[in-house]
Parts: structure tokens; C-alpha cells; sequence
């Protein structure tokens, strides 16, 4: 028995070798990321980030995280940079936080975690919340004011100073230098992709975190709260009906709020809200957002052809509004090759005091959505941030299994928002270290989870041009042992490697048989 391990061990190993003069980089093939050995890779983590500009906007992670978020099993993060970090003064770059992004990176490399810069921004700039750096931050005299709503993001609602910022944004307004401020952005993001277009670990550019349309923002809230009023007293009747007045009144209080999150658990409401808003958010993105994208891709091409761009939606889509952002072209008017769909996915209750009146209908209707608008594009979709559950407990718990039905049902990659050391410990730690097919030999064509029996099964179609074994993560709740783990048709057999740093959890190695066969993994 040994003897047998130990030759399909070295098999594995011998197997998993790139082929001569093959990418080292993740590269795409349809909806799917590839890894240098010609394996579909589903990218499975957390964002790392540090909003803080006390803090230099450096995570407080140490290499023991990193080890941590390897024994979960994880193989991605979305490593936060913010852009006043990068250029705090017009033109001048910080070498130190840049060697500082540097060092994360090399220890993402060291425990085998791939890593996606994710250009973040909330309410703009540093001013208000973090992103922008002041001298990019146009407001031409507009108020902040010191009260702005029941959550933070209600900022985006209620300040001129905010809005006038984004708008000054998407019409590229110069800056003191003559120079517009997309114009600076896009080139902040050059120095950025011409530092790393060597280094693998790296597989791409999150563009721009939750872009927000500005002051158009007030133009869909207008017709969201009509038909917010209306739906809702139709429903209630024969009450008294609302008006807009009182559905914005109570959106902004949180008291209100909790009133509302009942009313939006009927679809018929909340559907008819998301058409309300749609058109307004939808041509913001093909007319402003889709363009800035765009002009940041073609900044980062003229020194980088090996990492992936990924485009998010507005803010808008994170609710379930359709969106309507669209490919970036290359030179020659066709989709550029190595790009990804990363949507976020919350539901209207995240950032409220109701997180446990989270509604699985609504969430369906998002990451079904994203997922349509991925297979139109033909690109990975990658849910760059999902969850926000606060201290995760217990009653989160079913919403979090649910978000993992999505990804499962819809082969999703997804980065949680956000890490930290704890997560391991809550109610919902088993959806953060999940079982989890890493690398696929072939085509993945679906995996499930049973959370209550502890039951994982996985069934791929096997590529025989690819002989790199298939890697299966499975956590101790799930690994009762290897004479608990079954592989139909069983081919050559599979070798189990302990995963450093954890008590129990394993990566399952399953040898191709070189065939296009369909294989099943069952664990329990």
C-alpha cells in the first residue's frame, strides 16, 4: 500500500511539471482561468485590505494569515491598493508603499495564493473615506455634510461635495496640471501593471472598485422611490398611501429601514424597483464607465499583455439591477482576450442592524443576473465581493450557506469581503473554508456541497492534452479518510497531501487517465 502511494505521489508530482515553453500565467479560455499546466482553476478567497491612511493603507496581515488562508484552502486574494497610497502628490509615485505591495505579494507567492489588485475606492477619495488622493479629488466647492444617512454608502445619496467628485471623474476634468483625472488614473494604473507584468503570482487589475455614476445617482433614486411607493401601496391598501417623501424618509433612518426590508422581501416590490432604476444605471455604464475602463486597458496593454482585466458593475448591479457593462476592445476592435467579469453580490441588507432579514430570492436574482451577463460576455466570472456578515452569527448562517449554492450552482470564483483572523471561528467559518475543486483536470461541470450531512461530490470531464492531476480541496469536516473519498471511475487512484498548516484538511490529487472521461469525486 505504501509502495502504491508513493509511485502515484511521484506521478503527481512528475505530472504536474509545465510543459516546455508553456505560460507561466493564468491565462482565459472562454469562462474559464487556466493555469500554466492547462487546468481550470477556480480562484477562492477573501479581499485584503486596509482602508486606512493612518496606516499607509497596509493590510494587518502577518505571514502567519497567509499560511492561515492556505490551510483554508484558498488560492486567491484581492489585494487592495488605493490610489492615494500609490500617488499622494500629481506625478509622484510612493516607492515605498509600491516595495511594500511588493513584499505582500512575494508571501502570497510563497504559500501558493494567487493575487488580483483591486484599485479600491469608497465615497470617492481619502476625504470622505478612502480612494482618491486630494489633489484628484474635484469638487469645485461643493459641502460634505457631517451627517449623511442611516450606512455610510448613503453618502453617494446625500453629498454635493461626493458627487460632484465623480462627475468631475467621468468627464475627465483636468487637474492643476492641465491634465485630466481619468487621464492621471489610467496612467497611475501603467506604473502599476509595469511593475508587475512579469510576476505570475499576480493573474490581473481590478479597474475600479464599485464605480458610482455621481450626481446621476439622484436622478434613478427619483424614480426608484416612486415606484417603491406605489408597489408598496398597492400592497398595503386600503392604508394610507406613501408618497416618494415617506419611502426616502424611512430609507434614511434606521428604524425606517427595518420597515422597508419587510416590504422589499415581496419580489413583485423589489422587482419593480430594480426596473425603475435600471435604465438610469445601465447607460451610465456603456456611456461612462464602460469608456474609462477602456482608456485604463489601453494605458495598462502598452506595457502588459499577460495579466487579466477585470471589470466590475456599478454599485447599482450589486442589488440586482441589470447592468450594462460590456468587453473591452483590443487594438484590432475584438474583446481583448484576458479579461473578467467581477461583479459584487450583496443583498440590501448588508451595512443595516437586519442582516438576518436577508432574502435568498433576492440574492438568486443577483447571482443568477451576473451570471447571465458572464456567459454573454464569454468571460470568468469572479464575485470580487460577497457576504460582509459583520461577526457571523448563527442566524447568518443559512444566508451564507445560500451564497455558496450560488457559486456552486453557477461555477463562480469569489474573494469574501473581507479577511481577517477570525473567520475561522464564527458561526459561519465552514463556508470559508469550504470544499472546493482548485484545479481541474478537463472541464469542471458541477460540485455541491451538503453543509447538514458533510457530504461533497464533484464531477468534472477530463482533458487527455492536459497531464497535470486534478486538486481537490477538502476540509477535516468533510475528510473522514480516504476510504471515505470515492473517485468514479477510479483510473489510476488518488494520492491525499495533508495541507500544511492544517489539522486534518487535505488536498485530494486525483492522476488523469488521459481519457475524455466524465469522473466523480464523493466525500463524506
Amino acid at each position: 500500500m505504501r509502495k502504491s502511494v508513493y509511485i502515484w505521489a511521484m506521478a503527481a508530482v512528475l505530472l504536474s511539471v509545465p510543459v516546455a515553453g508553456a505560460s507561466s500565467f493564468v491565462t482565459i479560455r472562454g469562462q474559464q482561468f487556466i493555469d500554466p499546466e492547462g487546468r481550470q482553476v477556480l480562484m477562492h478567497g477573501a479581499s485584503v485590505i486596509n482602508k486606512s491612511r493612518a496606516d499607509n493603507y497596509q493590510p494587518r496581515v502577518t505571514e502567519e494569515d497567509f499560511a492561515q488562508m492556505r490551510a483554508w484552502g484558498w488560492n486567491c486574494i484581492r489585494l487592495g491598493i488605493l490610489w492615494d497610497g500609490l500617488e499622494p502628490r500629481i506625478d509622484e509615485f510612493d516607492e515605498e508603499y509600491l516595495k511594500k505591495l511588493d513584499g505582500w505579494i512575494a508571501l502570497a507567492r510563497k504559500h501558493d495564493i494567487y493575487v488580483f489588485l483591486d484599485m479600491h475606492q469608497d465615497l470617492y477619495s481619502y476625504k470622505y473615506s478612502d480612494g482618491a488622493p486630494e489633489w484628484a479629488t474635484l469638487i469645485d466647492d461643493q459641502e460634505h455634510p457631517s451627517e449623511t444617512g442611516a450606512v455610510w454608502d448613503d453618502a453617494y445619496l446625500t453629498s454635493p461635495a461626493i458627487q460632484r467628485a465623480f462627475d468631475n471623474f467621468w468627464a475627465n476634468k483636468p487637474c492643476s496640471d492641465g491634465v485630466g483625472v481619468q487621464d492621471h488614473f489610467a496612467a497611475a494604473w501603467k506604473k502599476v501593471a509595469e511593475r508587475y507584468k512579469d510576476e505570475p503570482t499576480v493573474i490581473g487589475y481590478d479597474l475600479f472598485n464599485e464605480p458610482n455614476i455621481g450626481s446621476g445617482n439622484l436622478q434613478a433614486m427619483d424614480a426608484i422611490l416612486v415606484a417603491a411607493a406605489r408597489a408598496i401601496s398597492e400592497k398595503d391598501a386600503p392604508a394610507p398611501a406613501l408618497t416618494p417623501v415617506d419611502v426616502l424618509a424611512q430609507w434614511m433612518s434606521p428604524e425606517g429601514r427595518s420597515k422597508l426590508m419587510r416590504h422589499l422581501k415581496e419580489m413583485d416590490i423589489y422587482s419593480k424597483i430594480l426596473e425603475a432604476g435600471g435604465p438610469v444605471y445601465s447607460t451610465f455604464e456603456r456611456t461612462q464607465m464602460v469608456p474609462m475602463f477602456q482608456r485604463v486597458r489601453d494605458a495598462i496593454r502598452t506595457v502588459d499583455s499577460n495579466h487579466s482585466i477585470f471589470l466590475e458593475t456599478s454599485m447599482s448591479a450589486n442589488m440586482g439591477i441589470p447592468t450594462g457593462v460590456a468587453p473591452v476592445m483590443d487594438s484590432a476592435g475584438k474583446p481583448d482576450a484576458l479579461q473578467v467579469f467581477a461583479p459584487h453580490a450583496y443583498d440590501i441588507v448588508v451595512d443595516t442592524a437586519d442582516l438576518a432579514l436577508a432574502s435568498d430570492e433576492r440574492l438568486e436574482l443577483i447571482y443568477r443576473r451576473h451570471a447571465e451577463t458572464g456567459k454573454k460576455m464569454n468571460m470568468p466570472v469572479l464575485i470580487g465581493e460577497w457576504g460582509a456578515f459583520g461577526g457571523g452569527s448563527p442566524e447568518i448562517l443559512p444566508t451564507a450557506r445560500f451564497n455558496i449554492a450560488m457559486m456552486e450552482k453557477y461555477l463562480l470564483s469569489e474573494t469574501f469581503w473581507d479577511y481577517s483572523g477570525n473567520l475561522g471561528q464564527g458561526a459561519c467559518s465552514e463556508v470559508f473554508q469550504r470544499p472546493i475543486p482548485i484545479r481541474t483536470n478537463g472541464v469542471l461541470m458541477g460540485y455541491k456541497t451538503d453543509f447538514a450531512a458533510g457530504k461533497f461530490t464533484c464531477t468534472w470531464k477530463e482533458d487527455p492534452a492536459v497531464k497535470a492531476p486534478t486538486k481537490i480541496y477538502l476540509p477535516k469536516r468533510v475528510f473522514a479518510g480516504p476510504d471515505a473519498v470515492k473517485v468514479i471511475p477510479p483510473g489510476g487512484g488518488f494520492t491525499v497531501e495533508p495541507v500544511a498548516g492544517g489539522a486534518g484538511d487535505v488536498h485530494v490529487v486525483i492522476a488523469p487517465t488521459g481519457q475524455a472521461v466524465e469522473r466523480t469525486l464523493t466525500a463524506n
